[in-house]
């Protein structure tokens, strides 16, 4: 009970503050809402160009455009003229979110609801007595344009690589109404959190799921 609080405080004060992906609010209220249930860390999917000083430096490394939704060859070109230093990728990630069940029983559910859902990367670990789901798909692209601020692909190429990553942005996006759809039902299986409702009115938040 009290993880869960930490975490709806957590996930509240950052909806006040306007740092949640917007297109996933309804659908990580719907998640916590459900008894023995809730979310940490969490996605809607994102594609950009990230600047990596090296292989694997994700700490040190800079984001140079970064969006939830698909960017335009305009957008990567005046982003790219950024990069001064290291390697650079084009990244496109899916939706991820971070679940935690109380007991094997819900994480079991939870797993079987993620891979139902489409998502195939779906998987579950016991982090400190905790039952950790994370639900993921496999739409992950990452492709090299050029290292030290100099682009070393052509703009076809850029295109190209561009169409892809939207492609698979879109893709991934388009399952998160199923996904929506079957933490309704695991809500009317398990039922709801008060816990969730009386935070929720406390920090004015309203949910429309």
């Amino acid at each position: 009970m009290k993880a869960k609080r930490e975490a709806l405080v957590s996930l509240f004060t950052a909806m006040r503050e306007g740092k949640v992906d917007e297109d996933i609010i309804d659908l990580l209220l719907l998640i916590n809402s459900i008894r023995g249930v809730y979310t940490t860390s969490s996605c809607s999917g994102r594609i950009g160009i990230i600047e990596e000083p090296a292989l694997g430096a994700k700490p040190l490394s800079r984001w140079l455009i970064k969006e939830h939704h698909p960017i335009e060859f305009e957008e990567a070109k005046a982003a790219l003229k950024n990069a001064e230093k290291g390697l650079i990728f084009l990244k496109s990630q899916p939706p991820i979110f971070h679940v935690i069940a109380e007991d094997l029983e819900r994480a079991k559910k939870l797993h079987e609801l993620g891979l139902a859902s489409g998502f195939k990367y779906t998987t579950f670990k016991v982090i400190s007595k905790r039952y950790l789901v994370e639900i993921n798909a496999t739409e992950y692209l990452t492709a090299p344009l050029g290292r030290d601020g100099k682009v070393l692909v052509s703009d076809d190429y850029l295109r190209f690589a561009l169409e892809i990553g939207n492609s698979m942005l879109r893709r991934s996006k388009g399952r998160l109404p199923r996904l929506m759809e079957n933490f309704k039902r695991l809500r009317e299986e398990l039922g709801e959190d008060e816990l969730f409702y009386e935070l929720a009115e406390e920090f004015g938040i309203e949910s429309a799921v």
